[in-house]
């Protein structure tokens, strides 16, 4: 999976997780921030957007 899909994805998850947060009912902060710390805290998810931002994966224009 490419690192821009790695983040797109944790992102995707994120959303998911605030959307269940906002919904009327009961609610457990604590589990929301640990759940949002899981998704965006993941080795993989931290290590992609380390390369994206050292300029790794930028399209670039080739003749």
């Amino acid at each position: 999976m490419r690192d821009i899909d790695i983040i797109n994805q944790a992102m995707e998850d994120a959303q998911a997780v605030l959307r269940d947060f906002i919904q009327p009912g009961p609610r457990d902060p604590l589990d929301t921030l640990a759940r949002m710390l899981e998704i965006l805290d993941h080795q993989d998810v931290v290590a992609a957007q380390a390369r994206l931002r050292q300029g790794y994966g930028h399209l670039r224009l080739v003749k």
